[in-house]
């Protein structure tokens, strides 16, 4: 009984490597990426160097069905948008390894933020406005009809990239003039009213349809700073939140992990889905700290064909992203009216995290090779900020 995981580069994938690893299955890693964190963990038993998935689908295919062959794994975990690539073919691969993915066609709709709006507001969900960028450039829709502020963003992709923010319809027109943004067309970008409040999330595990596992937390730091993947969380409950990602799911017959993200208005206390991803996510960590472990429920999913359901977790825990969080300490360190409070705080948060997402003291080798390979990055690209090894150029459909 063994398990192939893939973008070992990732946090994600070290946390399920994590997981499987500690309960004592053989637990393989792959990836593109030659020094990949999760190749120097304890927990791996073999690594293997595939095709990139984004430039290379059908090499990264051939490769992982030749894999699946010759180590005879039970299982395979995609962890991150390779997910798509390995639904997209699941029929093919189901004949040789046991995987629990979405079908395609809901993947492209969760993942596309402005197809799932439409499907979400016929639901009854609370969804912010949004508008097509060429209605707001042409005229079609009022720059003054619109309510401040508000963000341009990808339709495709998270991690805050591509955001910006206009206060006023002098600023949205401003940014609207542009040709393209961020040297992409204007076609891959939608406008969308902005929510000011807290930011909660909400995961869930389906089986065809039927919710067997879930848990909710709160964002307490980001990076990027202004709105990016959570670096602190804690775990809460926020029912409405729950409920909401659960009708959309059970309509859509979901199989598999999602993760939402909703903002509950500081005013209304009205909590808005802002975001959807279809296949395992960045704070992975605090579902298994809050008594949830996601990596070990989705092996046994796939092997099993099903599992029983338990919706409890706990709350009240706190979990932290390293890499995240040094990430982001330049920024506010600029922006921190106390340097001195910044660092005791961030020394000695008030709270102690219960795991981190990429350190463990039994496991230590992984958060050294992702330092040594963000250290390369950065001397390459003559940056601190993070930059993706390899990424889609076009959109998945």
């Amino acid at each position: 009984m063994s398990a192939i995981v893939t973008n070992a580069r990732n946090r994600v994938a070290y946390n399920v490597v994590r997981s499987l690893g500690e309960k004592g299955m053989p637990v393989y890693t792959a990836d593109f990426v030659p020094h990949s964190m999760s190749f120097a963990s304890r927990y791996s038993k073999g690594h293997f160097i595939y095709p990139s998935p984004f430039r290379d689908p059908d090499g990264f295919l051939s490769c992982l069905l030749e894999r699946i062959e010759s180590l005879k794994a039970d299982v395979l975990i995609p962890v991150f948008e390779e997910t798509f690539l390995v639904a997209k073919h699941k029929e093919l691969l189901a004949s040789k390894i046991a995987c629990a993915v979405p079908d395609y066609s809901q993947i492209l709709l969760a993942h596309n933020k402005d197809r799932w709006e439409a499907f979400a507001n016929g639901l009854g969900l609370p969804v912010p406005a949004s508008y097509a960028p060429d209605d707001l450039r042409n005229g079609t829709v009022a720059l003054s009809r619109l309510r401040y502020p508000v963000l341009i963003k990808p339709k495709q992709g998270g991690g805050a990239w591509g955001i910006e923010e206009a206060s006023s319809p002098q600023a949205l027109e401003s940014l609207l003039a542009a040709p393209s943004w961020n040297d992409k067309p204007w076609d891959r970008f939608f406008i969308q009213e902005k929510i000011i409040g807290a930011t909660h999330c909400v995961a869930m595990l389906f089986s065809r349809g039927s919710l067997k596992a879930k848990v909710g937390y709160r964002q307490l730091r980001d990076y990027p700073a202004k709105g990016g993947q959570a670096t602190m969380r804690v775990s809460v409950r926020h029912e409405r939140a729950e409920a909401y990602l659960q009708r959309l799911l059970e309509e859509l017959r979901w199989h598999g992990p999602c993760q939402a993200d909703f903002i509950v208005d500081a005013e209304t206390d009205v909590a808005y889905l802002i975001d959807i991803n279809p296949r395992l996510w960045g704070s992975l960590t605090q579902a298994i700290a809050s008594g949830v472990d996601f990596p070990h429920l989705i092996y046994r999913l796939a092997k099993d064909g099903d599992i029983p359901a338990d919706t409890t977790f706990k709350t009240g825990v706190v979990t932290r992203w390293i890499g995240g969080e040094l990430a982001a300490l330049p920024w506010r360190w600029r922006h921190a009216p106390s340097k001195v409070s910044l660092l005791r705080d961030f020394v000695f948060p008030p709270t102690s995290a219960a795991l981190f997402d990429d350190f463990s003291l039994r496991d230590p080798m992984p958060f050294a090779a992702w330092t040594i390979d963000a250290a390369r990055r950065a001397l390459k690209f003559r940056s601190v900020a993070a930059v993706s090894h390899d990424s889609l150029d076009g959109i998945w459909e």
